[in-house]
């Protein structure tokens, strides 16, 4: 299996639970779960000990921004992660982070807020934002879910529509 972090997928629905999942794959240059499990020592009478506290985890994103409000079509376009952060402020959302070439994914339901606008004259405006988790995130191998209408692995309309692009390009 290899490690790399490549053509990974990270999908937002919101509302948690019955929202429309939104693919963000293409703004975000970094997506990393970290857990935070505070440790504290406490000096006793009988000796010292290690306290150990409850794990919380946070979803840590940059992405390039995007502030596109999204189509419904056809064809379909999604909005922007900025856009989608903005919209959702102080929402929960559902969270799918695919990752292929581990062939597993992470799974969970975050709360959302707003990234930075602007940036850097000249520069490609970037955002960083750490998003808390409501409760752990779930680990598993990928889950097949299909676009309705399409059958599974049916990729070939894309390539055609991809050749039809490059012939008109």
């Amino acid at each position: 299996m290899g490690n790399y972090f490549d053509d990974v997928t990270l999908t937002l629905t919101a509302p948690s639970g019955s929202g429309t999942a939104v693919d963000v794959s293409c703004d975000v240059t970094a997506a990393t779960l970290t857990p935070d499990t505070p440790e504290e020592i406490r000096k006793r009478l009988c000796g010292q000990k290690t306290v150990t506290g409850t794990t919380t985890w946070s979803l840590e994103l940059t992405w390039d921004q995007n502030w596109t409000a999204g189509a419904t079509g056809p064809p379909v376009v999604d909005p922007g992660l900025s856009t989608f952060l903005i919209e959702h402020d102080g929402e929960l959302a559902d969270f799918s982070i695919v990752w292929p070439l581990e062939a597993t994914e992470a799974t969970g339901t975050l709360r959302c807020k707003p990234g930075a606008f602007g940036g850097t004259a000249g520069e490609i405006a970037e955002a960083s934002l750490t998003l808390g988790l409501d409760g752990p995130p779930t680990f598993g191998p990928i889950t097949t879910t299909t676009t309705a209408g399409e059958p599974p692995g049916d990729d070939e309309d894309q390539a055609d529509d991809e050749t039809s692009y490059a012939a008109a390009s």
